[in-house]
């Protein structure tokens, strides 16, 4: 059986709520409370906190 997870990445129906999917949330907005907190200076460290989130090195930029 598929996980909600997988469910929601191709595009199914899904629970939100399901256990997994909220721990990726609350992670998630750790990381991004992180983020937004760090000086805009701190490249290095913002660059990890966003490899962190997307789960590799991204040159994704983002602005608190």
């Amino acid at each position: 059986m598929r996980s909600e997870k997988e469910k929601m990445l191709a595009g199914e129906l899904y629970d939100a709520m399901d256990a997994q999917l909220v721990h990726e949330r609350q992670c998630a907005r750790a990381v991004l409370r992180e983020f937004n907190a760090l000086s805009e200076s701190l490249q290095a460290e913002r660059a990890q906190l966003l490899a962190k989130l997307f789960g590799a090195e991204t040159d994704v930029g983002i602005q608190p």
